[in-house]
């Protein structure tokens, strides 16, 4: 199932600290289904839970400078990507200051960016989490 919430309006949180606006989000739901088969028996018994993952794209822009540090990496240090610590999100509506959707144990996955005349930085992370809720 994937969900996606647009406007102006979204901001992003990381461990509850905003690091940036957001254009749109994305998120995507897969539960993975197991059959449990029974002795002499057509149909299947039972549908069995047996995976849950979160992803999605956040596409950004005027993000804080200091966002990658709450990532816990230095961008150019491949080390500090081997042991990210897992993160709260949160994209929230910054008019009343409600959450819209949170995905607990998240880690960065990868994502591009460009700077504009402005100076406005503009991008896309990809993201994957463990629990994801809301919308």
């Amino acid at each position: 199932m994937a969900r996606t919430k647009t406007g102006s309006r979204l901001a992003i949180k990381l461990n509850g600290t905003k690091i940036a606006f957001a254009s749109d989000f994305t998120v995507n739901h897969q539960n993975t289904l197991q059959d449990i088969d029974v002795l002499d028996q057509l149909e299947v018994g039972e549908l069995a839970e047996v995976a849950h993952k979160v992803n999605g794209t956040i596409n950004l822009f005027k993000v804080d400078e200091n966002a990658a540090q709450l990532f816990g990496f230095d961008p150019r240090n491949i080390d500090d990507l081997l042991s990210q610590a897992e993160l709260v999100l949160e994209v929230y509506d910054r008019e009343n200051d409600k959450v819209v959707y949170e995905i607990t144990g998240v880690k960065f996955e990868g994502g591009s960016g460009s700077v504009n005349a402005r100076g406005v930085w503009q991008g896309t992370w990809n993201y994957r989490g463990k629990i994801g809720h809301g919308l």
